[in-house]
């Protein structure tokens, strides 16, 4: 991956990285993909995207080894702890929204090795031209949304706060609520776009 410098600097990015990987039966942020940790390469993709890159986890102590300046081309990844696990992605973006200061947050789940920093790179120059209200762009397919690769401004805090606090979980409830600008799908950014939560899905996509 050739070196790059993040063009944006109101955009931080996060990486969550607290998932059970109950359906994979191992800890998803530790596997091996190209050699090397599935969360080491998405927060290599996040350096290249942001000038500051975060990931927040229950066990911030984990990761710290594969996560180091040297492991992520001299960059500094710093680790947010998650410490309400119970309220899902929703509240580790609350968390991690409520200790990040940048203007927008670019999401990363943890399990997305195929991302293309060149896409989400474009995906970011449109962040300046956005309307206030809109709270967050984000890929959309239809009516579904692909929240775990979106960005989302720090002023969605307080609709998301609320929206927790009403019992919500889901993402594809909670984005049309907060003016969510779509991010058109096509087939190279589907691809990109696609997530391993079973050891099938590791052998079915080998690597290039």
């Amino acid at each position: 991956m050739s070196e790059s410098i993040p063009t944006y600097p109101q955009l931080a990015a996060l990486v969550l990285a607290g998932g059970q990987s109950s359906r994979m039966g191992e800890d998803k942020a530790q596997i091996l993909w190209k050699g090397k940790p599935l969360l080491q390469r998405v927060c290599e993709v996040a350096c290249h995207c942001a000038p500051h890159v975060y990931y927040i986890t229950p066990w911030p102590d984990r990761y710290e080894s594969m996560l180091s300046p040297e492991q992520i081309s001299g960059r500094t990844v710093q680790a947010l702890a998650e410490t309400e696990h119970q309220r899902g992605p929703l509240g580790a973006v609350w968390e991690g929204l409520s200790q990040i200061e940048a203007e927008w947050v670019l999401l990363l789940a943890c399990d997305l090795p195929l991302l293309d920093p060149a896409i989400v790179q474009q995906w970011a120059d449109q962040l300046p031209h956005l309307p206030l209200e809109s709270l967050a762009l984000v890929p959309q397919q239809g009516t579904l949304w692909h929240p775990m690769c979106g960005f989302y401004r720090r002023s969605a805090l307080e609709p998301l706060r609320q929206f927790l606090e009403e019992g919500g979980r889901s993402f594809q409830r909670w984005l049309p609520q907060i003016g969510t600008t779509p991010l058109e799908v096509g087939p190279a950014e589907f691809r990109m776009l696609r997530n391993f939560n079973t050891p099938g899905d590791l052998h079915t996509s080998s690597p290039e």
